[in-house]
């Protein structure tokens, strides 16, 4: 896929989430979906095992499927998919969210180079775009994204104490094998 760049936003490859100047100028509408996205997958950040509940969650939607999915990641990096119910409220929230944000987040692209699947980064607080790698659950996806943060672009400031904060300290060999 070619990689575009998004119109009304900042340079991507000068954006870092946890920092204000990544924030694409405002829009309105984007700004409440993207805190109503937050908002529904909220409670899955449990925090009852620091170490295997999720620090992080891709959300990903392909609009010409309608397939939708969740993946998380671990203090550890390790890499789980969570199902959907569209049956029970709080995955009817997150789907519906979801779709929005992304189509919102699609049209951004020229419609030639606009991808398939888009999908969202979020620790329950921000959410962010990697408009050159839009799909989160492709292999080394969040390898990539540790690895060069100016990738992402955020739409919503994330906790400086969160997942992705926790994540992009330096890792020992000793903490990559917890």
């Amino acid at each position: 896929m070619q990689s575009a760049v998004l119109r009304s936003w900042p340079d991507a490859s000068e954006a870092d989430p946890s920092d204000s100047m990544a924030l694409p100028r405002s829009d309105a509408l984007l700004d409440r979906i993207a805190a109503n996205f937050c908002l529904a997958v909220r409670p899955l950040f449990v925090r009852s095992d620091p170490v295997a509940d999720p620090l992080l969650i891709a959300t990903l939607h392909d609009p010409r499927t309608g397939a939708m999915g969740l993946r998380c990641w671990d203090r550890a990096l390790r890499e789980s998919d969570l199902p959907l119910d569209r049956g029970r409220r709080r995955d009817h929230d997150i789907i519906r969210t979801t779709a929005i944000l992304t189509e919102l987040l699609a049209v951004r692209w020229p419609k030639p180079v606009r991808p398939n699947r888009i999908g969202v980064l979020t620790d329950g607080t921000g959410v962010a775009i990697a408009p050159a790698d839009p799909c989160p659950i492709e292999p080394g996806w969040i390898n990539r994204r540790l690895a060069d943060p100016r990738g992402l672009t955020a739409l919503k400031r994330f906790a400086p104490d969160g997942g992705l904060a926790v994540l992009r300290v330096p890792r020992t060999a000793s903490a990559a094998s917890q």
